[in-house]
């Protein structure tokens, strides 16, 4: 299966818009560190959780954390499937015989995307400029 994706660089319309999307950018770091340290790593090798079962958490740590209420539920739900991602591309690295590490804790300098799917953004490309187009993501 081919998944297709779609990248845009972002350029914020001013400085409160800029710190905003920053802070949900962190948040969603939080949420898969948290992810991998609290839910994955302790779990042994034969029994790690589904994507399912963390995504099916995320209510109880939204509770515990109510910043984290701010931030698209979508995108804290492919926060945590990015684990899932990479341990099936670790895998199958591991199968062709490349000699891969494990998934680690993310600081700030290495996460700094945000992934949206199916909903929760709106692209307008109809802004009169060629390669240019203004969208608008929810929360």
């Amino acid at each position: 299966m081919v998944e297709e994706a779609f990248r845009y660089a972002a350029e914020p319309e001013d400085a409160p818009t800029a710190e905003s999307a920053w802070n949900h950018i962190q948040t969603c770091r939080e949420v898969y560190n948290h992810a991998l340290t609290q839910e994955y790593k302790p779990a042994p090798e034969y029994d790690k959780p589904s994507y399912r079962t963390m995504q099916n958490k995320l209510p109880q740590w939204k509770w515990k954390w109510p910043e984290w209420t701010t931030v698209y539920s979508k995108c804290l739900q492919m926060a945590v499937r990015r684990i899932k991602n990479s341990e099936r591309i670790l895998d199958s690295l591991k199968e062709c015989g490349f000699d891969v590490g494990e998934l680690k804790w993310k600081s700030p300098r290495e996460y700094h995307s945000i992934t949206y799917n199916q909903s929760g953004f709106d692209v307008d490309s109809n802004t009169g400029r060629t390669d240019h187009a203004t969208v608008e993501l929810s929360k």
